[in-house]
């Protein structure tokens, strides 16, 4: 069975937004042992198998062991190959689910030349790097806080929404998950549609949004965007919205540009918010908007309950998403003239 929306997203959380149990314990309400559970069962999902069985791979998968526990986590996986098989077919799903997040590396098996070789045990994942600039450390610790909040809109107020249509509950739903059980190289992508973003007032800002599926489950958006500003202020980002009607949206993630001003990547739409916003998102819009001001947002559509957001910021491009008729077909006009 594949995961389903609230667990994808919660996964996400963990390893591509460096998010902790208590973080998320914050943002939904309950215990940091709770959403540890949560992430378990996920786990359990991808692997086929409990991740806690022998050791405590949750936490070392997830980046939320102490040292004494990655150490642990190690020196089991070194002499456990079947356990080291499950910590690998994991990392393989994680990959598909979260492929900006980074994962601690895996040992090799230990051979029985010596018990000298257990001293490696303690290196555990890659060390991490010296902090970065203060002013470059905050404005990161505050983008992440902008993305944990989206996530957590999706996984608190859409999730609901989804259970009394029978999306996300049921578990037999093939549109609600997609299977990360499958390990094999590449997952089969699909192209929807493409979006030419358009600069607005003289913004200077254009480029194009492409649409896709891996494997008919996991929406995704190809971007691509020149003409953003590199020095923009560290109390703002550009973010990339789906937009429903003008003054309303939900923003995807942000966009970080290059030296060049060019942003290219690819982002991934919560599969909630794919389902319960996609269907009625009628364009694309990259803003620069304040991070303080978004999460004000936040926590108001948290009360009430709705899953999209009004649009904050300056409007920087779009383009409007075409019609796409069963069979993939596209009908109506690209673009937006701004």
């Amino acid at each position: 069975m594949g995961l389903q929306g609230d667990q994808r997203a919660l996964l996400q959380l963990l390893v591509e937004r460096g998010q902790s149990y208590e973080d998320i314990a914050g943002l939904l309400g309950g215990t940091p042992d709770e959403v540890r559970e949560r992430a378990r069962a996920a786990l359990a999902e991808i692997g086929g198998s409990d991740p806690d069985a022998e050791v405590g791979l949750t936490d070392f998968l997830l980046g939320q062991a102490d040292p004494i526990g990655r150490a642990d986590s190690i020196r089991h996986l070194q002499g456990d190959p079947e356990t080291l098989d499950l910590a690998r077919k994991i990392q393989t799903g994680l990959a598909v689910i979260a492929p900006d997040a980074s994962q601690p590396s895996l040992p090799e098996p230990r051979t029985k030349r010596r018990k000298a070789a257990l001293p490696d045990a303690s290196d555990g994942p890659a060390t991490l790097a010296a902090p970065a600039d203060p002013e470059v450390a905050a404005a990161a610790r505050r983008r992440n806080a902008i993305l944990a909040g989206l996530i957590a809109v999706g996984l608190l107020l859409v999730v609901g929404v989804l259970a009394l249509a029978g999306v996300v509950g049921g578990g037999d739903d093939d549109s609600s998950s997609a299977d990360t059980t499958d390990t094999s190289t590449t997952a089969a992508e699909s192209n929807i549609t493409t979006v030419p973003l358009k600069p607005i007032a003289g913004s200077g800002v254009a480029g194009e949004a492409i649409f896709g599926l891996v494997s008919n489950q996991q929406l995704y958006v190809d971007v691509d965007v020149q003409g953003l500003d590199p020095n923009l202020d560290s109390g703002d980002s550009y973010l990339l919205w789906l937009m429903v009607g003008d003054s309303a949206g939900y923003p995807i993630d942000s966009l970080d540009p290059d030296e060049n001003g060019g942003f290219s990547g690819r982002l991934s739409v919560p599969t909630p918010i794919a389902v319960a916003v996609g269907n009625q998102a009628q364009s694309v819009r990259v803003s620069s908007t304040s991070i303080d001001d978004l999460q004000a947002e936040i926590k108001q559509a948290t009360k009430q309950k709705v899953p999209i957001l009004p649009f904050t910021g300056d409007q920087l491009a779009t383009g409007d998403i075409p019609l796409v008729e069963r069979g993939g077909n596209q009908t109506g006009n690209s673009g937006s003239d701004g």
